[in-house]
């Protein structure tokens, strides 16, 4: 779908209009608002709209001088992010009215920009499943089709930027929650390296490890131009978080040719239409200059261990104890079943996985060198169903190893973007595109040399 609607337009645009005084904030916000009420009854992404809010904030940019860079981009927060004004509920029912003191720099950062805040969107509850569903909100449906996941955490979040109903999207990600909902929605989603977005120094609650090492802000939306300007605003500073780093967001360029390193097989096997993704993303990449080879860097077997060995104390000893207060059917079915398969969460096992990840680390660091870019699955088969993750007592054994290239990032701390590429029988296919920590800059000049050979995303209706 393609319009001269504002909501149908990218961000940049928008914003571009704006600034020429050839569009009004007024009239942004009164079409997204209008989209927002066409779809969300069947798709339940928005859960808070705050249209007074939104025209209010349309009026305030209307009647000042000279219009921020971002002026008139319509954008979302999720339920488990620090937004004053809006319950941090997580998905959680007695936290429904749980309201936060501040408001997330990276949030501070899009809104002082001149966004436009149009709503709150959904997630799991505490933010923990591959699927989009809590006691306090209900389900969140995939415009693509009512079979196929919108994804988690993010759910809320890409299924709205996919149908149109916001330009960006503010998410998180501890183990794929930006990057599975943007695949499984057709849409973009970027996951900075760890330090790069503040975290935290919002609040006072304590962090578990995993929290504080492996959970970051990113931003979702359907084109790069609208990514890229996203992600400049999100980079806002706040020392009072003590994993925060101020490093830049560019370098110079590579005086070596720039090379791509597909992974096109593994020990577990990856489905062929998720390899010809790959391949057909390499072939781009080749055509835009680059340098392509089918390459995996060391140890994948190893890393694809990970992430459950650096999780497992703040899982099996913090998270599941919890799970009859939470009270949350789908959450509760998720991880009581999940479990078993988690190591023991001794100190043991978490140094040994601490060592495992230096060592990792090391290596792929220097395989960064000789590859500066690796292009390898979001998914390892094309999609997953609705609510999959709580079909059988061994859903979560199979979603987690069909996931493991999105589970495992986020216990490296480098970044990775899921970009969409092509469909398979209605449901989004794509790839993801990662690099040596802090160079987002390298993974978004992929992102657009692809695009600018395949349609851009468009919002799409709901299918039925």
């Amino acid at each position: 779908m393609s319009g001269t609607e504002p909501w149908q337009m990218e961000g940049v645009e928008v914003a571009q209009l704006l600034r020429a005084k050839k569009l009004s904030a007024q009239e942004v916000v009164e079409s997204q608002i209008k989209r927002i009420n066409m779809v969300n009854s069947k798709l339940n992404a928005i859960v808070e709209q705050c249209d007074d809010e939104a025209l209010l904030q349309a009026q305030r940019l209307d009647n000042q001088p000279g219009n921020s860079i971002n002026a008139g981009i319509t954008m979302t927060t999720k339920i488990n992010a620090d937004h004053r004004g809006f319950s941090n509920s997580n998905g959680v029912q007695i936290w429904a009215d749980k309201m936060p003191e501040q408001t997330s720099p990276c949030i501070n950062g899009m809104l002082e920009s001149g966004m436009i805040m149009v709503g709150r969107t959904n997630s799991p509850a505490m933010a923990m499943r591959f699927h989009t569903d809590n006691a306090l909100f209900g389900e969140t449906l995939n415009p693509h089709g009512q079979h196929l996941t919108s994804g988690g955490s993010s759910g809320g979040a890409a299924s709205a930027v996919a149908a149109g109903m916001c330009h960006v999207a503010q998410g998180s990600d501890v183990g794929g929650s930006i990057r599975f909902p943007a695949y499984s929605n057709g849409v973009i989603g970027l996951r900075p390296t760890m330090g790069r977005m503040v975290t935290g120094g919002t609040n006072s609650n304590a962090r578990g490890w995993t929290a504080a090492n492996m959970a970051t802000h990113g931003p979702i939306a359907r084109t790069m131009a609208d990514i890229r300007a996203t992600y400049k605003t999100m980079l806002h500073p706040n020392w009072a978080d003590p994993f925060w780093v101020p490093a830049p967001d560019s370098f110079p360029h590579l005086d070596t040719p720039k090379k791509v390193a597909l992974v096109v097989a593994d020990s577990v096997g990856i489905d062929p239409t998720v390899v010809d993704t790959i391949r057909h993303a390499g072939q781009l990449l080749e055509n835009a200059g680059y340098e392509v080879t089918e390459q995996a860097p060391p140890r994948l077997d190893e890393w694809f261990t990970l992430w459950m060995s650096l999780s497992s104390p703040d899982l099996l000893l913090g998270l599941i104890p919890i799970l009859p207060v939470i009270n949350d059917e789908g959450l509760t079915t998720v991880f009581e079943n999940w479990k078993r398969d988690f190591p023991a969460p001794t100190s043991e096992v978490f140094l040994q996985a601490h060592m495992l990840r230096d060592m990792i680390l090391r290596e792929w660091n220097i395989f960064f060198e000789q590859f500066p870019l690796v292009v390898l699955p979001a998914y390892s088969t094309t999609f997953m169903r609705r609510s999959q993750d709580t079909e059988s007592p061994v859903a979560m054994t199979e979603i987690s190893q069909q996931a493991r290239y999105m589970l495992n990032l986020p216990a490296l701390g480098i970044p990775a973007m899921s970009f969409p590429l092509g469909s398979d029988n209605g449901a989004p296919l794509g790839i993801q595109i990662i690099a040596h920590a802090w160079r987002e800059d390298l993974i978004l000049e992929a992102g657009e040399a692809i695009e600018q050979q395949v349609a851009k995303v468009s919002p799409i209706n709901p299918t039925w």
